[in-house]
């Protein structure tokens, strides 16, 4: 679901081109100062977390494919550019995560090569995170998901010889050409690796697979020259899920022997999306989460069936805490990799303001939390605007499109503030229409009804069109005899009654 595909067409457009590998610039027009990527900066393990600050998901963007073919613009996002980058930056995230799938830009024919033009977009868009001093990771995305064709690093995968092969040669070719980058980089191992079964505890073999998959990254970057040798590198549990990470379900943290750093480099990768029927779940029924919640309750008399049922703040505290204890404190990062929770405002015309306040007091708990306990918070965003989006700016204008939200998770992990978006109050924007259609359906035993306005058999020509009909024992339509009246609201809702 977080894939979601953005409907507006994608208009590719022109930005900075950058020429990879050399920290210059090959346009004459833009001003943009490029930051060298082959500095000595170094940061310790006591620093990083405050460094990187509040994260940002270039989501749906490197990572997009059909059936298996990788196109930067096949999920409706137009080509990210320096200006888009820039704009994150001026907003006051301090580091983005960029997915990056390679699917059928590996030839297996070709030793498992990785087309050069295709490494050359993934560093290009790096060197502009670069350019405005920001903090990257880069990963392997969509290869490792049992639902896209031509998904080949599968803990499940019936090959595993010829996948651990696979992986340690893809990795090293990545780590080769981003050898010489600072520690700016970020290298991830892998994304929601697991073998597609939402149900029961985590398959034990499958599950060592991973474990293994993780053990060769880190060995395969630390052996392949450069700053490789002390690169940060991070890498999930089961899922990314933290009770599969953190319980005694087989996770196994790799070792990090080669690494030339005085500290550790190792991260660890989760996702939090708790409650789900909150956070990504596509409809209209659970829109309010948290205290801000109670207010909406008492105050505009939200029914029940608008709260959540479980994962309030003491839950998020307590899954934190867990991190925290077992990784943070044993000086291993923590990297909350994606979170957030998708746009349900349109659930009451009436109150968007206030569902999309709760959206930011969500944020900014989680954004919070992370920051008090020395874990780095990386919004997931999707590019995507309006019903169920996750999106925080217009692709393509380079606008911030949700002011409040991404103030608030900016202000929450500045100040560690898991209550920064309590007050936030957004005004309501009621837009009115001239005329709009609704219908009621009535659905019982004898299933009364009611249909659309355009339906030909009982719509607005027809000679059922005011009044309630059901199928009788042989499906034959009944006139019940009841009407409707046709009122009109200047909020845009049409009913019968």
């Amino acid at each position: 679901m977080k894939k979601i595909v953005a409907l507006a067409s994608a208009a590719v457009m022109a930005g900075l081109v950058t020429a990879c590998g050399s920290g210059e610039t090959s346009s004459e027009e833009s001003d943009t100062e490029i930051q060298t990527y082959d500095s000595n900066f170094t940061i310790d393990v006591d620093d990083v977390a405050a460094a990187m600050g509040a994260g940002w998901n270039l989501g749906n963007q490197l990572e997009a494919n059909s059936g298996g073919t990788v196109s930067e613009t096949v999920w409706g996002n137009p080509e990210v550019t320096q200006e888009l980058i820039t704009a994150v930056a001026d907003a006051g995230f301090q580091t983005v995560r960029m997915p990056v799938s390679y699917l059928d830009m590996i030839d297996d024919d070709n030793d498992y090569m990785i087309d050069s033009t295709w490494l050359d977009r993934v560093e290009e868009v790096v060197q502009y995170c670069y350019n405005e001093g920001l903090y990257v990771i880069i990963n392997m995305h969509g290869d490792g998901y049992n639902s896209i064709d031509g998904g080949w690093f599968l803990v499940n995968g019936e090959d595993h010889d010829y996948i651990c092969e696979k992986y340690e040669v893809v990795w090293k070719q990545i780590a080769e050409r981003f050898a010489e980058y600072d520690e700016h980089l970020i290298f991830e191992s892998m994304n929601e690796e697991f073998d597609g079964t939402y149900s029961g505890d985590p398959n034990v073999e499958y599950y060592e697979n991973l474990n293994t998959y993780n053990q060769i990254f880190v060995d395969t970057v630390r052996a392949s020259g450069g700053k490789n040798g002390h690169h940060w590198l991070l890498v999930p549990g089961w899922n990314t899920d933290i009770e599969y990470t953190v319980g005694d379900y087989g996770f196994v943290m790799p070792t990090d022997e080669d690494c030339t750093a005085d500290t550790g480099r190792m991260m660890l990768s989760v996702h939090y999306y708790a409650p789900w029927d909150y956070c990504g779940e596509e409809d209209l029924k659970t829109i309010l989460w948290g205290e801000y919640d109670t207010e909406m309750k008492d105050t505009y008399g939200f029914p029940a069936m608008n709260l959540v049922k479980w994962g309030d703040e003491t839950y998020l505290e307590e899954e934190f805490t867990k991190l925290k204890e077992q990784y943070v404190d044993n000086g291993i990062l923590v990297v909350i990799g994606e979170y957030g929770c998708i746009d349900k405002s349109s659930a009451y015309t009436d109150f968007s303001g206030e569902i999309q306040g709760n959206r930011a007091y969500f944020n900014g708990y989680v954004a919070g939390t992370a920051a008090s306990m020395g874990i780095i918070p990386v919004y997931l965003d999707n590019g995507y605007n309006g019903v169920y989006g996750f999106g925080l700016f217009d692709r393509t204008t380079y606008e911030q499109t949700q002011l409040e939200i991404i103030s608030t998770i900016i202000d929450a992990v500045a100040n560690k503030d898991a209550q920064a978006g309590i007050d936030v109050r957004i005004e309501t924007v009621v837009e009115t229409v001239s005329e709009a259609h609704a219908y009621i359906g009535i659905q019982t035993e004898v299933y009364t009804f009611r249909n659309t306005c355009s339906d030909t058999t009982y719509g607005i020509d027809s000679e059922y069109f005011n009044t309630l009909i059901k199928r009788g024992a042989d499906d034959e339509i009944i006139d019940t005899g009841a009407t409707f009246e046709y009122a009109v609201r200047q909020h845009g809702l049409c009913l019968y009654q």
